[in-house]
């Protein structure tokens, strides 16, 4: 048996299948990888059953390991548990060598990271704006920019609502609501309830319950649901347990995974709060739930890097994964999902070097992975930038690199000194922000302010 790697398997499938079935057009096969990691071909009724037994032992030597075995590595649809309608199974596309091909993931955990945006489910057709605020590493300040654009758009007089999708890292609570402010559950409460269909979910989604209001504007609307409450202070001996519940997807029904839960929880609490604006914390990280935040919100994303090798190549992961996206809902113009993702420049050093080197970089990564290639027979449609265009994706919101924040705690540190700070340091990204988001409606849009 040949030794086949996790990355060799589709190329060589692809291969196999071009040798012993030419007339066979990839665009009709599905193969499907199941939760080992393991791929089955899947090609149409009308295919030879012959030919198809003839191919079988060379397909299963060349996937070795990773082959489900003689019968059950290559038939047709006829002959699988789903019939045709694995047809009509949400797919993934992976490029191989220059061929597009459709992949059904079968995966315990992170089915959120195979579903392209508004496939995956029914949803709100109308909402406020949201923000998920995203990162592959803590520490550069994204919790920070997120509470500080809270503060400031609630003291102009929006309502704001900040929800905190960091399960594992709880910050926002901490740094927004003193211990006797916070509300009873959190994020992770309502998970959990939520997933036996526990009345009490239905009765937290009221104020005091699972969401309170930060006394860092005195007479705004600054709406705080952190991921925990007061229950798991005073019980802290539940909170992991629940916490591995809350990414399950629910037994009822078709069930729901953590993505379209999540967006539940959140459409619920836009109804009870009427927030302006919805500001959202997501994890660190590649981890399956920081699907839920980068695609499945409706949300303007914000991508926060340092200009550091590790964070390239994260973002390079990152980003070959939504170029499968791409393929399969190619949308374009004003409608296209991949204009709601912006780079953020965190901790950035004041020059003009810095900045075109972060710049250039994010460019290359972007042109690789998610731009479309610039053919001269396209049209304007295609998604498509130059590198100093300032509305691309790939060019960089800036906040500046400020030991201030190291440490920062806003319910005890705020005083002129710290507001000078967070005009310096954050200003120019607070506004343009703003004009991104909101623009007519940002504070200070309709002044030059």
């Amino acid at each position: 048996m040949t030794t086949c790697s996790f990355d060799d398997v589709l190329p060589r499938a692809v291969v196999q299948l071009r040798q012993a079935f030419p007339g066979v057009g990839l665009a009709d096969v599905r193969f499907i990888r199941d939760m080992n990691g393991r791929v089955h071909v899947v090609l149409p009724d009308a295919t030879d059953q012959a030919e198809i037994v003839d191919a079988r032992a060379a397909l299963a030597n060349a996937l070795g390991a990773y082959s489900p075995g003689l019968d059950a590595g290559l038939m047709r649809f006829s002959e699988t548990l789903s019939g045709s309608a694995l047809l009509d199974e949400p797919f993934v596309v992976e490029d191989i060598d220059g061929t597009l091909v459709k992949l059904i993931e079968r995966r315990v955990v992170g089915k959120d990271w195979t579903q392209a945006p508004g496939m995956d489910g029914p949803r709100s057709t109308t909402h406020p704006p949201r923000v998920s605020f995203f990162s592959l590493k803590g520490g550069v300040g994204r919790s920070t920019a997120l509470l500080l654009w809270g503060r400031e758009l609630a003291a102009q007089g929006k309502r704001v609502l900040l929800l905190d999708l960091d399960l594992e890292a709880p910050g926002l609570g901490a740094q927004l609501l003193p211990p006797g402010d916070r509300p009873a559950f959190g994020v992770v409460d309502w998970l959990a309830e939520d997933l036996v269909a526990s009345p009490l979910a239905e009765a937290m989604l009221v104020e005091r319950e699972l969401v309170a209001r930060s006394p860092l504007v005195e007479a705004g609307y600054l709406y705080v649901t952190p991921a925990t409450g007061m229950r798991s202070m005073q019980q802290p001996g539940g909170f992991i347990a629940k916490l591995a519940r809350a990414y399950l997807e629910s037994d009822r029904g078709e069930g729901q995974g953590f993505a379209a839960r999540v967006r539940r929880l959140l459409e619920r609490l836009e109804q009870a709060l009427e927030p302006d604006v919805v500001l959202i914390d997501s994890r660190a990280g590649l981890h399956e739930t920081a699907a839920a935040a980068i695609l499945h919100l409706d949300a303007d994303v914000l991508l926060f890097a340092t200009d550091q090798p590790t964070v390239w190549e994260g973002y390079r992961y990152l980003l070959a994964q939504l170029a499968q996206m791409a393929h399969i809902v190619p949308a374009s113009g004003d409608d296209d999902w991949r204009l709601r993702l912006k780079m953020v420049y965190a901790k950035a050093a004041k020059t003009k070097v810095a900045l075109k080197s972060f710049r250039s970089k994010a460019y290359s990564l972007w042109l690789e992975q998610l731009y479309d290639e610039q053919r001269p027979e396209d049209g304007p449609d295609v998604f498509s930038f130059a590198e100093t265009d300032d509305a691309a994706p790939h060019d960089p919101l800036v906040i500046l690199q400020n030991p201030v924040f190291e440490q920062f705690n806003p319910l005890e540190d705020l005083n002129e000194a710290a507001e000078a700070a967070i005009s310096s340091t954050f200003g120019p990204f607070m506004a343009a922000l703003g004009e991104r988001v909101l623009g007519d409606d940002a504070p200070g849009a309709s002044d030059g302010g």
